[in-house]
């Protein structure tokens, strides 16, 4: 659509005598014309065929829209309100998990004593604290 537009841009910007390429835009302008048609004519045999009942396994996949980008089919859900055009979030993968920081150097770390506590415990005091 973009090429034609182009085209008749230009055969009508440049409709002067001494512009020499004019009839060969005229004739880029019908084969851009045919190949529209034969797309769109294409498009319409695909949904024919499907509503015939010979639906092939291509015509029934889901996939999201960036992934046929070289094929050429009217969807009608693109024009609706969730268009299935790109899939936002990734697929769910197991990953490892990250080991925390006691985990791995439990074996270098020096302890405080607990023997003064310990002590503490044997005797009674007044209270819960021991004051």
């Amino acid at each position: 659509e973009r090429a034609s537009n182009y085209a008749n841009e230009a055969l009508k910007g440049n409709a002067s005598p001494e512009f020499q390429q004019q009839s060969e835009l005229k004739t880029l302008v019908s084969i851009i014309d045919g190949c529209k048609f034969s797309a769109h004519a294409y498009s319409v045999l695909e949904d024919d065929n499907s509503e015939a009942g010979t639906t092939t396994k291509s015509q029934k996949t889901t996939k999201p829209l960036y992934e046929r980008l070289s094929q050429y089919k009217e969807d009608q859900s693109l024009h609706t309100k969730t268009p299935n055009v790109f899939k936002l979030t990734p697929d769910m993968e197991p990953i490892p998990c990250k080991p925390l920081f006691f985990d791995l150097a439990m074996n270098y770390v020096e302890l405080p004593s607990l023997e003064g506590k310990l002590e503490q415990e044997g005797k009674k005091g007044a209270s819960i604290t021991g004051f």
